[in-house]
């Protein structure tokens, strides 16, 4: 798992290849760097003059591309020519991109009217030389700049050398008690340098870059740190003859076993997040891991590898225990551990996540996401118009750890996050059930297509839900979500299929009862990570359709979005209506007449403020979707609309020429036309709520 950490001395290379060239050569290399496809726009890094392109804003940039394949394809193999870097990076592979993602809609470092670029070249140079040579005045002022704060700094810091700056952020806080983590604000570089220093104490021989990947996995709630506990000798390799500690700490792995592959070790068992033990003899502590990928549970062969995130790379002297096999579970070597100094603290870490994952934190803010709070299935169900679908947009962005105060903000990210099916990139995807989609539209499928020639081909379709599993279990340190809309409008045994029970949070992968299935179609693995989250929508008011499906029912929580006459963006006064008693009245008077689940939503009057989008409202909204809960029931259309002048009823006798037709009783509805000018007379509308109905009481 040596790729996992090789963008380190990639990144690292860049910098000091951009710190030496200077100013006029990033520049001149930045222009050239082919950013985005042709004529698919400009990079905003280029956007704003060359004096503006500064190597932290170009850093950033950089890093924020890494999602996609096509993406990154085309532009880190192009940085790599152009500044002529001699790392070697796997471009190709998503484990050798598990980087901090930068925000896209604030990756510059300034605010477009001029920055500073003398201080951030400045300082941007002392970072590449280290930490040490970084001056407090030089952090202060980086701070101060418009919109950075420090979780931008230090991010920026980090990516620029991740061997002597740490990412400051929520995600640390996972880490548990290293004393006090800096908040956003406020920060000085003395601080800065304290915290990292008790974040390296907690973890004896880690590189930053390696704690600050289980921070971010754990942050991410990647999987349950600290579950099971197993051992490992460095010499159980071919006998025990070679100790193989130095190919383990170098490459980030472990093994066991014979040429053969038959050493009756089980190698198999051990998941994401447990922990290995690795000593030489039975006196000698040498390191402590977490299971990051178990290759032996898809091929336990010889060369297979459980790839590990160190937390303790110390040598030890450890208590005598009895003799043990080259790997298995680890019994009464973990008191030996335990006991000793050496790994007393990265124990106490492990306790805290272990108790973290359990019982969740002792203590959150509004600003802190944990994805617990958030069930993996939800359905938010209720009548037409009560903001379901507008709902799931906040709600993907909140679980996510993208939502913000500001309306139009959170649209815009909302738009950068959504999916691209061809690259891969984004983490949001919204689809609609009807009748006619299948499981081969959901997850995948044979589809014909005929080619340039005219020939008749059959092909694999690929569906939204398999491309976002896919996206999702390669990126387990992001969140991803699924708006399934209307989802009860679809057979949901025959777009879900086998897969029904894999949504299960207990089948999940990474969790302790995780299930897969193979593919009936590809004949390949398949199984739904934890990370990613499905939110569908029910409108309650449509009876066209089959009540929704038990297995469906038992696996999703529920949440009931019902009508809010009190909205704020209800009018209270548009010439004297009140909107807010108008809807209530209406939905009390419906929900007499069929149920609860047939009212109207407010969203139906948000922004109506004026006569003439009031009317509107009424005349091309409200009212057709009346008439489809009556089925042209005009008499109960008239009577929910408290007896006002929008139905007229005149008698129906005499329209006959044959007497015996005409009913003396029978009255003829008709809706006002269009361009009548009672749809713009206040008293209509203060009609609906006042009281006009028998033994109705007059809202006040």
């Amino acid at each position: 798992m040596k790729e996992i950490y090789s963008w380190v001395p990639w990144f690292r290379e860049l910098g000091k290849k951009i710190a030496e060239g200077g100013e006029q050569f990033l520049i001149e290399k930045a222009k050239a760097v082919t950013w985005k496809k042709a004529g698919n726009g400009d990079q905003s890094l280029l956007n704003y003059g060359d004096d503006n392109i500064d190597p932290f804003s170009f850093f950033t940039t950089l890093a924020s591309l890494k999602e996609g394949q096509e993406t990154r394809n085309r532009v880190y193999p192009d940085i790599q020519n152009r500044f002529g870097l001699t790392e070697v990076l796997p471009f190709d592979l998503d484990d050798a991109f598990i980087f901090p993602t930068p925000y896209r809609g604030n990756l510059l470092f300034h605010d477009g009217k001029g920055g500073d670029p003398a201080l951030l070249w400045r300082l941007f140079r002392d970072a590449v030389a280290g930490f040490e040579a970084v001056k407090p005045d030089d952090f202060d002022q980086a701070l101060g700049l418009k919109g950075i704060a420090t979780t931008k700094l230090t991010q920026a810091l980090f990516l620029v050398n991740p061997c002597e700056f740490l990412p400051i952020g929520d995600h640390i806080k996972s880490l548990g008690s290293f004393g006090s983590i800096p908040k956003a604000k406020g920060i000085n570089l003395e601080e800065y340098a304290s915290c990292i220093e008790k974040i390296r104490e907690g973890f004896p021989g880690c590189e930053l870059y390696e704690i600050n990947l289980l921070a971010y996995l754990q942050s991410a709630v990647w999987t349950h740190v600290g579950g099971q506990v197993f051992q490992i000798s460095t010499n159980a390799h071919d006998g025990g003859t070679d100790d193989c500690w130095e190919e383990f700490r170098t490459n980030n792995y472990v093994y066991a076993g014979q040429p053969d592959g038959k050493c009756g070790f089980p190698l198999e068992e051990p998941g994401a997040g447990d922990v290995i033990l690795v000593r030489s003899g039975q006196d000698e502590g040498r390191g402590v891991g977490v299971v990051y990928r178990n290759d032996y549970q898809d091929e336990p062969d010889e060369a297979q590898r459980l790839h590990v995130i160190w937390l303790n790379k110390e040598r030890a002297k450890l208590n005598h225990f009895t003799t043990m096999p080259g790997f298995g579970r680890a019994g009464e070597v973990v008191n030996s551990f335990r006991e000793s100094e050496e790994y007393a603290t990265m124990f106490g870490l492990l306790d805290r996540l272990s108790k973290e994952d359990s019982s969740g934190p002792e203590q959150s803010t509004e600003q802190e996401i944990d994805k617990r709070q958030f069930p993996l299935n939800q359905i938010l169900y209720g009548p037409p118009g009560t903001g379901k679908t507008w709902r799931t947009r906040n709600l993907s962005l909140e679980i996510i750890g993208e939502i913000s105060d500001d309306k139009e903000l959170n649209q815009q990210r909302y738009d950068e996050l959504r999916f691209d099916r061809e690259e891969g990139t984004g983490r949001i995807e919204m689809v609609t059930f009807h009748q006619n989609f299948a499981y081969e539209d959901f997850i995948e499928g044979i589809r014909p297509k005929i080619n340039e020639e005219g020939t008749l081909l059959y092909e694999m379709h690929i569906g939204i839900f398999k491309r976002l599993v896919e996206a999702a279990m390669k990126r387990r340190n992001e969140r991803f979500v699924l708006i399934i809309d209307e989802i009860n409008r679809g057979n949901i045994a025959k777009i879900f299929g086998e897969l029904i029970t894999l949504i299960e949070d207990s089948k999940r992968a990474g969790r302790a009862d995780a299930t897969h299935v193979t593919l009936p179609y590809s004949g390949k693995r398949f199984e739904i990570p934890d990370n990613l989250y499905l939110i569908g929508t029910m409108n309650t008011a449509d009876r066209s359709i089959q009540l929704l499906d038990t297995a469906l029912r038992r696996r999703f929580t529920f949440i009931e979005m019902m009508p809010e006459p009190g909205h704020e963006g209800i009018c209270r006064n548009i010439e004297g209506i009140d909107c807010s008693k108008l809807l209530k009245a209406i939905n009390r008077r419906v929900a007499a007449l069929l149920d609860r689940e047939r009212q109207i939503g407010h969203t139906y009057l948000l922004d109506v403020d004026s006569m003439e989008k009031l009317s509107e409202a009424m005349r091309t909204r409200i009212l057709p979707l009346l008439q489809e809960y009556f089925f042209d029931d005009w008499a109960k259309i008239r009577a929910v609309l408290g007896q006002n002048g929008f139905v007229t009823e005149s008698p129906a006798e005499n329209l006959m020429t044959d007497q015996y037709m005409n009913e003396e009783e029978r009255v003829v509805h008709e809706r006002l036309p269009a361009d009548d000018t009672a749809w713009n007379e206040p008293g209509e509308y203060r009609k609906i709520y006042k009281k006009d109905m028998p033994g109705e009481m007059e809202e006040s």
